[in-house]
């Protein structure tokens, strides 16, 4: 690959949103290019500080009440009007998935109602894609080799995690599987766990819009589990991280779903804080 080309691809590489093949072009065209790889490091630099304004500035949270009146919309609407199509229905699981997120202390600041739900739906895919149908379009890498690619240190850290207890109330929990992979364009640290016979997934993603607490509302400490409303048949949990938020998805019951959230919250959590 050129100079010319990996410019052109610069902030698409430093946003994850070029092929692993691409990605891996790029990267040994900066292990042997200087320059190109001073300008990739400078653009992630401006992006950090670009980020961290957007989220430190005060002028775009949403303020108590305008969260406060949104819970209890939400929630109105997913009580008062139970009949509907069903699409309907979809609407109202996903609005009170929302409205559950808000009052567990998770935030959506400038990600809205779609662009949360588009994050959740790519996570329960990734699970379904990877881990039941075998039809990712991409091959899932290591995550060695994922961190390197997409500077996420977090990927390396994953790597040693092991459940806080190796035996839960219904039996031994075991990792089964550690790989990155992406569904829909969003990259996903997935590691496969087996509890009760059934696989679950910890999905891992970089969204620190996801992670911002609503003013005035109580935001849980790290590892603290959120359980969120069924989708797709999948019961979902999730719990957060400095940087990334955690989906723990499976078709186990949603208490054992939380127990294996519970024995993986608090390694992983470590690991993410430790990056």
């Amino acid at each position: 690959m050129e100079c010319r080309e990996v410019r052109d691809l610069a902030e698409a590489y430093v946003s994850e949103q070029v092929l692993v093949e691409t990605a891996h072009a790029i990267v040994a065209h900066l292990d042997r290019c200087p320059r190109c790889r001073a300008d990739v490091e400078g653009l992630r630099r401006v992006r950090a500080s670009v980020r961290a304004a957007y989220l430190g500035s005060r002028d775009l949270s949403p303020t108590p009440a305008f969260a406060a009146n949104l819970h209890s919309r939400l929630r109105a609407e997913a009580v008062g009007k139970r009949a509907g199509s069903s699409w309907r229905h979809t609407w109202l699981a996903v609005a009170a998935t929302v409205a559950l997120v808000i009052g567990g202390g998770f935030g959506f600041r400038g990600l809205g109602v779609s662009g949360f739900t588009a994050i959740l739906q790519a996570a329960v895919g990734d699970h379904r894609f990877c881990l039941v149908t075998f039809k990712l379009t991409e091959r899932p890498l290591e995550l060695e080799k994922a961190a390197r690619l997409y500077n996420d240190p977090v990927d390396r850290l994953l790597e040693s995690v092991q459940p806080a207890s190796e035996q839960l109330s219904g039996g031994p929990i075991r990792i089964l599987e550690r790989h990155s992979c992406v569904y829909q364009g969003r990259r996903f640290a997935h590691i496969v766990v087996r509890y009760k016979g059934a696989l679950t997934s910890l999905v891992v993603t970089p969204d620190d819009r996801l992670l911002r607490h609503l003013p005035g509302a109580s935001a849980p400490a790290d590892g603290s589990i959120v359980t969120l409303a069924p989708v797709d048949g999948f019961q979902v949990a999730a719990f957060r991280g400095p940087h990334h938020v955690v989906f723990v998805i499976s078709t186990l019951a949603d208490d054992d779903v939380r127990a294996v959230a519970g024995a993986m919250a608090g390694p992983v959590s470590r690991a993410m804080k430790a990056s």
